[in-house]
């Protein structure tokens, strides 16, 4: 039997696959919910992001799954009670050591500027309100849109690791830099919007005749915002990077010409 895969998802990507749709009730996203043998999860901040900054169906959509159990959501109070589980009283200790680790990912002074508050203390004696008290007071001072859905996911992905080893994958932005970032941290593949096309019809089968509505919505998507080419890197020891066109490079991945790299970004075999 295969293993169990775990799978985070993150605002930027829910939104975008919400809005990729074959009509009303079929949105890409709910085939990715598809994929055989995935858990998925998400952090809370991620929900409170699609609720403030994109459309309402998104964030219903989110929420819907959330109340079923499809999409398992952590706040920073169930990362710190999963971490108590395993190292008891050091589990704010840790969980400043996955902040820090989460920040270097996105920005190597994105700490420092941020969480001065937990160098120098002794944070394992913190009590587990304390500690939260003093964590919230720090991300409130941060604000909304300075990224806190990217450092949040980034320590649900750590807790992921350290619970489940490995199998874990980070369905994300098409920003390079989050997904080099998670790259970084180790133990995780990505999935981009347009490596979620091979995926789904590497494991679920997705043929073109299923994936033609989709696909012309995900081009419509990007002409709208004036993006008519895709990079994709060839197979040189160079790692050439190309731009071609959207329509040529979804064309290829039903032609089984292209693969999955793990930062999702995709390769000419």
């Amino acid at each position: 039997m295969s293993k169990d895969k775990y799978a985070l998802l993150d605002t930027d990507f829910i939104s975008k696959m919400y809005s990729i749709e074959k009509d009303a009730d079929n949105h890409l996203i709910d085939r990715i919910m598809e994929l055989p043998q995935y858990q998925f999860y998400c952090h809370n901040q991620i929900r409170e992001e699609l609720g403030r900054h994109h459309a309402s169906g998104a964030a219903e959509w989110l929420k819907e799954k959330i109340s079923r159990g499809r999409i398992t959501c952590y706040s920073d109070e169930d990362i710190l009670n999963e971490l108590e589980f395993i190292y008891g009283t050091l589990a704010p200790a840790i969980y400043v050591e996955l902040l820090k680790t989460a920040c270097e990912a996105y920005r190597t002074d994105y700490y420092y500027q941020n969480f001065k508050c937990f160098e120098n203390s002794d944070n394992q004696n913190f009590s587990k309100k304390d500690f939260l008290g003093k964590l919230n007071k720090a991300y409130d001072k941060i604000g909304m849109g300075y990224n806190l859905g990217e450092i949040k996911t980034y320590i649900l992905l750590q807790m992921l690791t350290l619970l489940y080893g490995e199998q874990i994958f980070v369905f994300c932005s098409d920003d390079r830099n989050a997904r080099n970032g998670i790259v970084s941290i180790g133990g995780a593949r990505c999935v981009s919007v347009l490596s979620s096309f091979l995926r789904l019809k590497k494991e679920r089968n997705f043929q073109l005749e299923d994936a033609s509505p989709y696909i012309q919505s995900w081009i419509n998507f990007c002409k709208e915002r004036h993006q008519l080419t895709f990079r994709i890197q060839d197979n040189s020891k160079e790692k050439r990077i190309y731009k071609v066109s959207c329509e040529q490079v979804m064309r290829e991945i039903y032609e089984e010409k292209l693969e999955e790299l793990m930062t999702g970004n995709l390769r000419y075999k």
